[in-house]
């Protein structure tokens, strides 16, 4: 059996002292292959339409590191996939991205995500078509961003690793203060919610991601306290 923490040990959260959280990549971008990068800056206008900057950003961040623990994972498709995966929000209106902000949010989410998954694929197939992303890849890519918030299980390694990363997004801390701020929890309450998701039948694919969930919102709320007791000068 896999020992994750022990394939974890060296493993390091975000280092929200130095990261940039404008969602351009600066944090990212040398880690992109060329054609990568060429898919990155095609995509960017396109990027982060929910009020939530950086999120695409922490999103591919993570994709990248999971396809070190997870070496049979195709990058050609993954790194992509998780560039595209969200560009469709860019083609709603804002009243419809105001619907994710009140209170009765839930009864509006299923037509939300079906419809931008929709236009995520139409972006993604025309941002591909421009970068002449290899053609073989091109059907596992949109079929990942095709339902990615919304397929009930996974189709297969690359939609995993994919979907991995996206969830990851919760347990960082743009998304600890973004919800913190707009659903009026406490952060304990945020705590019990995305521990909640680990035990959740077909929510993560793989252990790793659990993990280092684990590792990346200990570390978030450690920065958030600090930050709350006006004791920056602690951060490490």
């Amino acid at each position: 059996m896999l020992d994750v923490k022990k394939l974890l040990n060296d493993y390091k959260p975000i280092n929200y002292k130095i990261w940039d959280r404008t969602g351009q990549g600066n944090n990212i971008l040398s880690l992109f292959t060329p054609l990568e990068k060429d898919i990155w800056l095609k995509a960017y206008d396109f990027q982060d339409k929910r009020d939530d900057a950086g999120h695409v950003e922490n999103v591919t961040c993570f994709a990248v590191k999971l396809i070190e623990y997870i070496p049979k994972a195709n990058r050609n498709i993954v790194i992509p996939a998780a560039i595209l995966h969200d560009t469709g929000w860019s083609q709603m209106t804002d009243t419809e991205l105001k619907l994710f902000y009140i209170s009765n949010w839930k009864d509006y989410e299923k037509p939300l995500r079906e419809n931008h998954q929709k236009k995520s694929v139409e972006v993604a197939d025309k941002i591909l078509t421009q970068v002449k992303h290899p053609q073989e890849f091109r059907r596992d890519i949109l079929e990942i961003i095709s339902q990615h918030d919304t397929r009930d299980g996974f189709s297969s390694l690359e939609d995993g690793v994919v979907r991995d990363a996206d969830k990851l997004w919760r347990y960082t801390l743009p998304h600890l203060e973004l919800t913190l701020n707009k659903r009026n929890k406490t952060p304990e309450e945020l705590r019990e919610d995305v521990y909640g998701y680990f035990s959740k039948p077909k929510f993560f694919y793989s252990d790793i991601s659990k993990e280092i969930g684990r590792i990346e919102f200990e570390h978030a709320m450690e920065i958030y306290k600090i930050r709350e007791s006006k004791e920056d000068k602690k951060w490490e």
